[in-house]
């Protein structure tokens, strides 16, 4: 049986944490290849700060949750149940004091891939914290039109950019901003 992707529950806040201790204890049981990749899947967020300041943070997909790829049988199973902070596998049932491996249901490797490439888009390019509407009011923070008020017309989410709608000369002109050039009234 080949090694499959599994979602492990533990303490939200406690992901990291318990992908050390997994890491550590393996190393400590000489059992490395009992698992054979660990995921804590993260986006990077961008937050504006008051004078223009930018502040990243890192922030977890799905908190409380981290996902392991292994075979999945008695062995693998009590390592992960005996590791601090470890509630137990997402959908598990257990008859007899023993895991029935068939009712742990399994995260397909192509979603896997996305999640690393979503991570990795996140890296590259931090997620805003501030979420814009269509004909939300704005205010121009950064740039040459710093300190202009104006309507968003249009949110370009996957390029971080919005459109926004402000009067130059008395016209109503659309320019292109980033997130982070903005922020709401």
């Amino acid at each position: 049986m080949a090694d499959k992707w599994y979602v492990v529950h533990c303490n939200t806040g406690s992901e990291d944490t318990v992908k050390r201790y997994i890491i550590t204890q393996m190393k400590m049981d000489k059992c490395e290849e009992l698992i054979s990749d660990i995921l804590v899947p993260t986006e990077t967020i961008e937050e504006q700060l008051k004078g223009g300041r930018k502040k990243t943070s890192e922030k977890k997909f799905f908190p409380g949750y981290l996902l392991v790829k292994t075979e999945l049988n008695e062995e693998s199973w009590h390592f992960l149940r005996n590791i601090p902070k470890v509630i137990g596998f997402v959908g598990g049932k257990v008859k007899d004091g023993k895991l029935i491996v068939e009712s742990v249901p399994t995260v397909d490797e192509s979603e896997i891939n996305k999640m690393r490439n979503k991570i990795e888009e996140g890296t590259l390019k931090p997620t805003p914290k501030v979420i814009f509407d269509k004909g939300e009011s704005v205010k121009v923070i950064e740039g040459p039109f710093e300190n202009f008020t104006g309507m968003v017309e249009e949110v370009k989410m996957e390029k971080g950019k919005i459109q926004v709608l402000v009067e130059i000369f008395g016209r109503a002109t659309p320019i292109d901003l980033d997130f982070n050039q903005v922020e709401k009234i």
